[in-house]
C-alpha cells in the first residue's frame, strides 16, 4: 500500500511497524473496553451478556461429592466381597442416607449405594434367620 490512505490503515501483518503492537481504537469514545480487542463481542444496547460457565459444566451443574461416591464404593465393596467384612455394606447405607439429604447431584450414587447396602445386609438377615431355625430344629 502506497499513499496517503497507507498511514490510516496500518499494516496487518508487518510487525516493524510501530502500528502492529498498538491498539488503533485505544483513544477513541465510545469503543470497545480496555480489556476488550477491536474484534472481541459487544453486546449491543438492551442486551445481556452471557452468562459465565463453569469450566466443568454448565450453569446450575454441582458434582456429586464425597459422600455418595463413598456410599457407592462401600456398596460395590459390600457385593463383590458377598458381606463377608460386614463393614461395607453398613457404610454404605449410613453414606448414602447422609448423601441423600445434602447432595442432590449425587442422587444416583447415593441409591445405588443405598440400595446395595440394604440388599447385602438382607441377605445377610436372611441366611442367619434360616441357620438359626435350622440349628433350633435340628435339636
Amino acid at each position: 500500500m502506497s499513499g496517503a490512505g497507507a498511514d490510516r490503515n496500518p499494516p496487518f501483518n508487518d510487525p516493524k511497524h510501530p502500528d502492529w503492537y498498538t491498539d488503533p481504537q485505544a483513544g477513541r469514545q465510545g469503543q470497545p473496553a480496555p480489556g476488550a480487542g477491536p474484534y472481541s463481542y459487544q453486546p449491543g444496547p438492551g442486551m445481556q451478556r452471557a452468562p459465565q460457565h463453569d469450566p466443568y459444566g454448565g450453569p446450575g451443574y454441582s458434582q456429586p461429592k464425597g459422600l455418595s461416591i463413598g456410599a457407592l464404593v462401600c456398596g460395590i465393596v459390600g457385593v463383590v466381597t458377598f458381606g463377608f467384612l460386614f463393614l461395607p455394606q453398613i457404610a454404605a447405607i449410613v453414606l448414602g442416607h447422609i448423601a441423600l439429604g445434602r447432595e442432590p447431584a449425587g442422587r444416583g450414587m447415593a441409591l445405588g449405594g443405598l440400595i446395595m447396602g440394604y440388599v447385602v445386609v438382607g441377605l445377610w438377615t436372611l441366611l442367619l434367620m434360616i441357620g438359626v431355625l435350622g440349628a433350633m430344629s435340628g435339636s
